[in-house]
């Protein structure tokens, strides 16, 4: 993996996480429908070692915790909503993907969450998927700097299309100049500028 690429991952999951926990803070109610969610892994029993691949009890007994809420207030897009940020910021992408989807069943105009969304679709590196969320995260709130920066960094890391990075770059720049990915998207732009 290019070291751009896992630094920019990084600054996109504090950003997301940034994001999410604001969000989190303000929410409203709304209603909800009821879908299909995944269950989480159950812990083992006693001191038995955890399975490879298990998360850390903690987070287990989180996860669980956190889901029964959700299904106990299927109406409800905030219980949705703070499992998936769970979910998100300890990179559980795939099922993050699915709470996002079910708060925003509830709440679609939540520009956090879309953003929050398209960030796990980028992380498993499903770019179209991605471009989707940050476009409609863009659709309710037109100058997100999260949801710019995302498109800049989809364009150029995961689609190649350097014209479309660089348009999205120049809007988060002419709107959030101090935002914090302005910076390194513009070397990672100069870099790829460079190349042949």
């Amino acid at each position: 993996m290019r070291r751009d690429l896992l630094i920019t991952a990084l600054l996109f999951t504090a950003i997301g996480f940034a994001g999410g926990y604001i969000y989190w803070r303000q929410v409203a109610s709304s209603p909800l429908r009821t879908t299909a969610a995944p269950a989480p892994p159950a812990g083992p029993m006693g001191s038995e070692p955890l399975p490879e691949g298990h998360p850390p009890m903690d987070i287990s007994q989180r996860w669980q915790a956190l889901q029964e809420a959700a299904e106990k207030n299927p109406r409800d897009p905030k219980p949705a909503l703070e499992l998936a940020n769970f979910l998100y910021d300890n990179q559980r992408w795939e099922p993050a993907i699915s709470w996002y989807q079910r708060a925003l069943e509830l709440s679609p105009k939540n520009a956090d969450a879309r953003t929050d969304l398209a960030t796990c679709y980028f992380n498993l590196s499903r770019f179209d998927q991605a471009l989707t969320a940050y476009q409609q995260a863009l659709e309710v709130e037109p100058n997100k700097p999260q949801a710019l920066y995302g498109v800049a960094l989809t364009r150029l890391q995961g689609k190649q299309d350097r014209d479309g990075a660089r348009q999205a770059f120049e809007q988060l720049r002419r709107t959030h100049p101090d935002f914090p990915g302005v910076a390194l998207l513009e070397r990672a732009l100069a870099q790829e500028s460079s190349r042949p």
